[in-house]
C-alpha cells in the first residue's frame, strides 16, 4: 500500500509540474526628471567681477571728480589772468 500511496503522489507531483507558470510582468518605474536649479550656485569668479567693477567704478568716480577741481582752478586762473590784464590796460 505504501507503494501505492508514493506512486499516486508521485503522478499529482508530476502531473502539476506540467502547466506553466503564470508570467511575471515587471514595470520598472519611470525615470526621474532631471534636477532643477532654484537659485544659481555661488559663483567666485563673478564676485571678483564685481569687486573689480565696482572698484573701477570707484576710481572713475575719483578721477571725475579731480577733473573737476582741476577745470574750476584752471577757469578760476583764467579769470584772474583777464582781470589783470585789463587792470594792466587802465
Amino acid at each position: 500500500m505504501n507503494k501505492f500511496v508514493f506512486v499516486a503522489a508521485a503522478a499529482i507531483l508530476l502531473a502539476a509540474c506540467d502547466n506553466k507558470p503564470t508570467p511575471v510582468v515587471v514595470t520598472p518605474p519611470p525615470t526621474p526628471s532631471p534636477p532643477v536649479v532654484v537659485t544659481p550656485a555661488p559663483d567666485a569668479s563673478a564676485d571678483a567681477a564685481k569687486a573689480a567693477a565696482d572698484k573701477a567704478a570707484d576710481a572713475a568716480k575719483d578721477a571725475s571728480s579731480s577733473a573737476k577741481s582741476s577745470a574750476m582752478d584752471a577757469k578760476d586762473s583764467a579769470n584772474k589772468a583777464t582781470d589783470a590784464a585789463k587792470d594792466a590796460k587802465k
